[in-house]
């Protein structure tokens, strides 16, 4: 199966199914990752729906909302969940900064906690976006894969591909906006590598996290069984 899905003018869309996960590997056609949908046909739309993809969850702010509305939203079939992930919806000025800045959003508990349990409360697939579906997405993306027990170099590299399926909007970017930072569009592994290494040593791991910020037991083991059963 295909992990990049090639939806309308979505260009970072993704299946996590697929990776290696103990004795198994994670589930196809459970959680998506993405971009923010935009450019979607009727078909690319009842793509979604026959692949039981019930709930979207929206991580950007209100002000990118206005900008560039959901297409997804008030589709018949769908729940639609905004959920801003706050804190990183600008990248900070330095590039050394990157990695500190993903775990001061991570550690804003009541943000992660509520899109997690959306994540786990959803009676079909999810997908989950941001603008570019790398920072606020890798982040939950990191934390379902983690929580799955897939391997740190695969949750890595699954974090680093967003440059490449992101790279040739970047360019186009950066020829309207000269001082454009040149890591904007970059998604090196050693700014998630320090994110989830200042989680560790804070929470421990990442369940212990995931319970810091508000859900429980259950909803941790309901989360495992939709990314593994």
């Amino acid at each position: 199966m295909l992990r990049r899905i090639p939806l309308g003018k979505m260009n970072n869309l993704r299946d996590l199914g697929g990776y290696p996960a103990g004795d198994g590997v994670t589930v196809w056609e459970r959680f998506l990752r993405g971009d923010n949908p935009a450019g979607l046909s009727e078909q690319d739309i009842q793509w979604l729906r026959e692949r039981d993809i019930t709930t979207i969850v929206d991580l950007r702010s209100g002000e990118e909302l206005a900008r560039q509305p959901d297409q997804l939203r008030g589709q018949p079939g769908f729940l639609y969940h905004h959920c801003p992930l706050v804190g990183i919806e600008k990248l900070p000025n330095l590039e050394a900064d990157i990695g500190r800045a993903y775990f001061e959003a991570m550690d804003r508990l009541t943000c992660v906690g509520r899109a997690m349990r959306i994540l786990a409360a959803a009676p079909g697939g999810v997908l989950f976006h941001c603008t570019a579906g790398k920072d606020r997405t890798g982040i939950l993306a990191m934390l379902l894969l983690s929580l799955a027990g897939v391997a740190r170099e695969d949750i890595l590299a699954d974090y680093q591909i967003s440059e490449t399926y992101l790279a040739e909007i970047i360019q186009l970017i950066q020829l309207r906006v000269p001082d454009l930072a040149a890591f904007a569009g970059q998604s090196r592994r050693e700014y998630l590598e320090e994110c989830m290494d200042l989680l560790l040593d804070k929470y421990g791991s990442v369940p212990d996290y995931l319970r810091a910020a508000g859900l429980t037991d259950g909803e941790l083991e309901t989360l495992r069984h939709k990314l593994l059963a």
